[in-house]
């Protein structure tokens, strides 16, 4: 398992966005922009249950999450490495990366759950 560093961490706290890549049962990839945090070890996004990237992650949690600088586009960190799927917490997850994210809380929390994802490898581009 790879660690993130402190300057990552910092990275993934910011207002970028974040775009996941899972592998969908028939070996075609999908792609997603999402809100993204860490809690320190893993990166997390939150979805909805009935989504493809659920869908995708409980056949095959393999993922890709690649992060872009929200004012320099060459500076991004890529995490690959294998989700978990959380529901503890998920309300809470989603309201917050919405007051990070919009300034404003979130409403639609049916379904909500925290996607985990622990780094086998971490490639960071212009991040010291």
């Amino acid at each position: 398992m790879a660690t993130l560093t402190d300057t990552q961490q910092a990275f993934l706290q910011g207002k970028n966005f974040a775009v996941v890549a899972t592998v969908g049962e028939d070996g075609s990839p999908q792609s997603t922009v999402v809100w993204v945090d860490t809690d320190g070890e893993s990166v997390r996004f939150n979805t909805k249950r009935g989504r493809a990237k659920v869908a995708h992650l409980e056949h095959d949690p393999r993922v890709s999450v690649t992060v872009i600088d929200s004012e320099n586009p060459y500076r991004f960190l890529e995490v690959q490495g294998v989700a978990s799927l959380d529901d503890e917490g998920a309300n809470e997850h989603i309201n917050d990366l919405a007051l990070k994210y919009t300034g404003s809380g979130f409403s639609d929390f049916e379904g909500r759950v925290i996607v985990r994802v622990r780094p086998d490898r971490v490639l960071a581009h212009n991040l010291d």
